[in-house]
């Protein structure tokens, strides 16, 4: 399995660990997709154990970005990996979703 899930102050957190690439994508995604479903839902995706990303891992957090956003859903993204960080700005993802340093400052902006 290439994440870690755990709950804290009732957001789900989700460390994303090696790659998001064509092979691991599906099963994060479903697992991703299923905490949509929950009653007062927070996900926050930690991405600092991510050293590969390519076009799919891309495609998989922008389906949940807008997944989330269609549910009122808070998502929050923290601990970015150089190699996720230079996706981010390369495509000017950076600027729509909630991005922090680290994983504790995301929590605390849950509120």
């Amino acid at each position: 399995m290439a994440y870690s899930h755990k709950v804290v102050s009732g957001i789900d957190i989700v460390e994303i660990r090696e790659s998001m690439d064509l092979y691991s994508i599906p099963e994060l995604k479903k697992f991703c997709k299923n905490l949509t479903h929950k009653e007062g839902a927070k996900i926050l995706l930690v991405l600092e154990k991510v050293h590969f990303m390519d076009s799919s891992g891309l495609g998989m957090l922008t389906n949940l970005f807008f997944e989330c956003q269609q549910k009122a859903i808070p998502l929050k993204l923290s601990n970015l990996s150089v190699e996720a960080k230079r996706l981010f700005v390369l495509t000017k993802l950076e600027q729509n979703f909630q991005i922090y340093e680290t994983e504790e400052d995301a929590i605390k902006a849950f509120g």
